[in-house]
């Protein structure tokens, strides 16, 4: 499949997102000054290459300058923009910025491709969740299972009380 390239809203002329999960500078005429008056110089066009921010990629945008996610970039291009939704990777490789592997979702589902995929939301399993319930069941105290499993009493006292993993049945 060809690699297309698609302006990024709000950037139009200035940088492009592509199918692949690439970010790309245009060039473009830039008008700037100094102490020694007015110029302009031209940019060329380049690919950029992303940070690490915790496990996303990441690029930064200098009109103005801030950074984004290449993955929110991405599907704002080709898709639009999210509107309170979540992009997920379907493979569950958060490196893995091409367009056939992205999708808006919901928070939830997000959570839910987590575990399908067999890793941990947060840094808890399912298994472990399974575990601090039976652990309760048993009688150990939150204070013991938190410290168990490498997490807050108060974490253990939410499974308990049903307001956390109250989906996992």
């Amino acid at each position: 499949m060809d690699e297309i390239w698609k302006d990024i809203p709000g950037y139009e002329g200035k940088y492009q997102a592509s199918s692949e999960g690439r970010i790309k500078s245009l060039e473009r005429v830039i008008h700037s000054s100094n102490q020694n008056g007015e110029f302009d110089y031209l940019l060329k066009e380049r690919i950029l290459r992303p940070g690490n921010r915790g496990n996303y990629q990441m690029v930064v945008l200098n009109d103005p300058r801030q950074s984004f996610a290449v993955h929110h970039l991405v599907m704002a291009a080709f898709v639009g923009e999210r509107d309170g939704m979540y992009v997920l990777h379907a493979n569950g490789d958060p490196k893995d910025n091409r367009l056939m592997n992205l999708r808006y979702d919901t928070q939830t589902e997000n959570v839910y491709d987590v575990y399908r995929q067999g890793k941990a939301w947060k840094k808890l399993t399912t298994d472990d969740v399974e575990g601090i319930r039976f652990g309760l069941f048993c009688g150990f105290t939150c204070t013991r299972l938190g410290e168990m499993y490498g997490v807050g009493h108060q974490a253990i006292s939410k499974i308990k009380n049903g307001d956390r993993y109250a989906w996992l049945k």
